[in-house]
This record gives C-alpha cells, structure tokens and sequence, in this order.
C-alpha cells in the first residue's frame, strides 16, 4: 500500500539517487515530446528528498525546473505558478502540494513519478493537467509507476477520465479505445494493459472476499475509529452498489462481520435488512433522506407526529419489505429496526452516502403539495403507491397496469417504462419519448380510443368545457430503473386510436440529464 512511514522511507530509498531511472524519465520525456523545453509540466515525487533529486536531474538534462513543496515559503509557493507560466521553468517537482486547490491551466504535462494507493488521488493528479487553457492542444500524461496494487480501482480513474462503463473501458483495454471524444487518445503499454485488463475483468467479478479485504485494508490504515461507510466508499473509490448487492451477502454490517470487525451476536434480523436496504439505493428525496437519519435518534416519535413523515415511514416499510407479510405499520417497522441496533445504525448511515450524491431540492410536486413527494426525485412503484394512499399499512391491492386513477383526487398517474423490451409481452410496445424539455410523446393502452371512457378522459380535460381531471408522469429508463417525477402534464396533441398517441405538455421542464436519457432511448 506504500502507506506506513517504514515503507515511505524504503521508496525515498528505492528513488531518490537513481540515476538509471531519473535518465530514463528524461529520455521517455524527450521521446515522447517534441521539445520538453517547452512543456508546461508537474512531476509529482515520493518525498522531499526525491522532488529535491529530480530537480536537480531536471536542470542537468536542460530542463529549467524549480522544486515546491510544503517545505517552500510562502513567496516560493506563489511565485512557482507565474514562473511556470512564463516559462523560466517548464517542469514543477512537488510531492503532494498541487493534488488539488490550485488553478494551473496552463499545465500541459503530467510526470506522476510516485506509487498511490488511491485512485481519488490520481484523478486529481490527472485533473492538474485537463483545464482548457489558450494554445495548450494537450495533455502528456507519463505514469512511470505502471505497477498498481491489484485491487486499483482502474474503472473509477478511467471512467471518471472517459466516461466510459466498465464494460466499455473492458472493451478498450482489449482492442483499442475508440469510443474517446475527437481528440482523445489513450495508450496502454503491455504490461500496463494486461494490468488492467486483468483490474477490470476482477471488478465485473466483484465479489465478497475482495470487499473484506478492501474493508481490513483501511482499518490497517486508519483505525477503527475512522470507520464509516461513507469514508470507507470514499476511500476506497467504491460505489455504494459494491456494499449492496440483492445477494445473500449484502450490507455494510454484513461486511463489518465478515471482516470480524463487530463483536457479539448477530441482531435477528440483521442479514435481511442488509439484504433489503439495497432496494433503496435510488433514494434521493432529501426529505425521504431525512427521515431515514431522524429514525435513530432519541426523539424519533416527535418527528413521526407529522402526518407526511408518517406516510413516509410507511413508504420505507412498503420498499425495504416489498409487499410481504411482514409488512405492517410504519411503527411496526419502526419497532423492527430498533430491535436490530446494528441495522438501524447501517440505515442512518447509508442515509448520509445518499444525501451526499442527491442533487434534488425539496419541492413539493404541483397538485399533489399534500402527498410526500419531491419534484424530480425518483421512486419504486411502492413508494409512489403508498405516497398517494393506494397502499397502506391495512391494504395491499395489486396494482399491474401502467396508470393509476385516483378518482377522489381526480388525477390520475401516468408510469412509463421506455424500454420495454425485457418482461413485457410483444403487443404492450408503446412508443414513448421526451420529444423536448417541455413536451413528452406518450401512447395509451393499446384499448384506448377517443371514444372509450380514458380517451374521453384525456380529450376533455383541456378546452372550454373541461372535466377536471389533472395528470401526473412518472418516467423510468426500463424495470430495473426507479421512476423520475415529472410533475403534472396537460393535453397538447392527441391524435389515433388502440393506442392513442398524445403530446403531454410538462408544467416544469424536464431535468437535462433527464430529457438526454428519455431522448436517446427514442433513437434506439
């Protein structure tokens, strides 16, 4: 891990003086570039004494290079920047003084001369040298390390530099990446790729003997006091979906177990509800969130006494247990969790790494203010169901079909699924799509005509004469994905029968990474 002060110092050891390899730096530098000279660099170095040494090599070879470092004084600090620029020096040698907080866009080379153990870390390395600054054409990146420990996460440094998949960084490792923007353009020497290669292959792999492991290794490192699931994904450079998988082994309580990190007996039913809480990793209603961190505290009825939180708590109890017969009341649930400490703590915690990746405000949905539900969040069928009342703690009915009428309400839910091509019967193929930010094309059942009692419905809920019903679209990529609230929609087109085809007017536009995901499945 190169992390204890003992295996520092044996690194300091192993780069500073040699001479061999600072030679080949500067030969791969001048071999690769066509004047060094001219290069606006930052070589990042294992300690002040090896930064110290390779300036020194630097100047040798005629590179002007100047040495920065914690050790620097203040003036050095701020003057190194505008020396570089200028270029009085093309090469600044650091250890870890400009990983991050400090603007350099001019920086057009990148000499990374030092193991990390922390893909977090490389990517801000990397970040240095990826602004767009006038006259820079590119950026020269030279990873004269190469040899990772096997558990790199290279699919979150070459995904967050890509934005490829696993799947697609698999794909380019093998055979090339030419799925890179214009003017891109990634090279992976032999030994390098096969480590890669063999990274990614163990990652789509991923199992829980390599968690454990992960999870040992940062407890070695920072202490049990440090530990926490945030941190630990975090740290780690792992997604929460790594922790929580709908497997028998599932959970960061779970993983604390089987990394013998927790002592005593298992709560009773610790392991379904490690299993269970994967099924809420869509959560990103901050409201929803916030409940979810409010039930461990001491005071948690106080908090329940609002009526809203209450249907929330239902919402959690319907989603963590489907429709099962343990299902009850919010309370009963409630009084579940707390008779398992571990997993109420795990669920409090897994609320704070959500809260940290959702991007929602708290905005009421337009003509549904009264129901626990946020704008542009998303949400399992259960969760909606049981917002709106259609579920609760007393009745479960089915619900199979993609609309929902709640005639007291005189509204009525509309769920799309866009790509319908797994789970669904040939003749249920609707076309529907975000023709833009403000307008959706959305097909009916395929026994809706404008004669039929829904299409009377639809017609007639705009014009002089309207009827009063209101609509509300919910949205989701295919089965395995949540739905997005959309908001409330009006009739602006209908025309056809068996299906209907109908333009929805949306009241709040849609989202952009919304409308690109709803609009590129019309093309597919």
């Amino acid at each position: 891990p190169w992390n204890r002060a003992d295996e520092q110092k044996a690194l300091d050891g192993l780069f500073t003086g040699n001479h061999i390899r600072a030679r080949l730096i500067v030969n791969e530098w001048h071999r690769l570039c066509a004047n060094p000279r001219e290069s606006r660099a930052i070589a990042f170095c294992v300690s002040v004494d090896h930064a110290r040494f390779m300036t020194g090599q630097f100047v040798r070879a005629g590179l002007p290079a100047l040495c920065v470092t914690g050790q620097s004084s203040r003036e050095e600090r701020m003057a190194a920047p505008r020396k570089l620029a200028s270029g009085e020096v093309c090469v600044l040698v650091t250890v870890d003084l400009y990983n991050e907080g400090i603007d350099l866009p001019m920086v057009d080379t990148l000499l990374l001369l030092r193991p990390t153990q922390s893909p977090v870390i490389f990517q801000q390395q990397i970040g240095r040298g990826l602004r767009l600054f006038k006259g820079k054409e590119s950026c020269l990146v030279l990873d004269f390390i190469g040899q990772y420990q096997k558990e790199f996460r290279f699919d979150h440094l070459l995904g967050q530099l890509t934005g490829l998949s696993r799947r697609e960084l698999l794909d380019g490792a093998a055979n090339g990446f030419s799925k890179l923007p214009t003017g891109c353009y990634m090279q992976l020497q032999q030994r390098t790729r096969d480590q890669v290669l063999a990274s990614l292959r163990n990652l789509i792999q991923q199992n829980w003997r390599r968690l454990i492991r992960e999870l040992q290794t940062f407890v070695s490192l920072h202490g049990r006091n440090q530990l926490g699931l945030s941190r630990f994904l975090h740290e780690q450079a792992l997604n929460v979906s790594d922790v929580y998988r709908s497997t028998a082994r599932s959970g960061w309580t779970a993983l604390q177990r089987s990394a013998e990190l927790l002592a005593g007996q298992e709560d009773p039913e610790e392991e379904y509800f490690g299993r269970r809480f994967s099924a809420l990793l869509h959560i990103d209603d901050p409201e929803q969130i916030a409940l979810m961190q409010a039930l461990a505290h001491p005071d948690v009825e106080a908090v329940l006494n609002d009526p809203r939180n209450g249907r929330r708590l239902q919402m959690l109890a319907y989603q963590v247990d489907g429709t099962a017969s343990r299902v009850g009341s919010g309370s009963d649930f409630l009084r579940r969790l707390q008779q398992n400490p571990h997993s109420l703590k795990e669920l409090t915690e897994l609320a704070q790494v959500l809260e940290v990746s959702a991007a929602v405000r708290s905005v009421p949905i337009p003509g549904l203010e009264d129901v626990p539900l946020c704008l542009h969040a998303h949400y399992r069928i259960n969760e909606i169901l049981t917002a709106v009342g259609y579920l609760t703690a007393e009745k479960r009915p089915r619900f199979g079909e993609g609309v929902l009428r709640l005639k007291e309400r005189k509204t009525e839910l509309l769920f799309v699924t866009l790509d319908k091509r797994s789970g669904f019967h040939d003749a249920i193929a609707y076309h529907d799509y975000a023709l833009s930010h403000e307008l959706f094309h959305w097909q009916t059942q395929n026994s809706c005509s404008p004669q039929s009692a829904a299409g009377q419905r639809y017609l007639q809920s705009v014009g002089a004469e309207r009827n009063g019903w209101q609509f509300q679209l919910f949205v989701r990529s295919d089965q395995d994905s949540a739905y997005l609230a959309c908001g409330p929609v009006v009739l602006k087109d209908a025309h056809g029968a068996q299906p209907m085809s109908i333009t929805w007017q949306l009241e709040r536009a849609l989202p952009a990474t919304a409308f690109a995901q709803f609009s590129i499945l019309r093309a597919a």
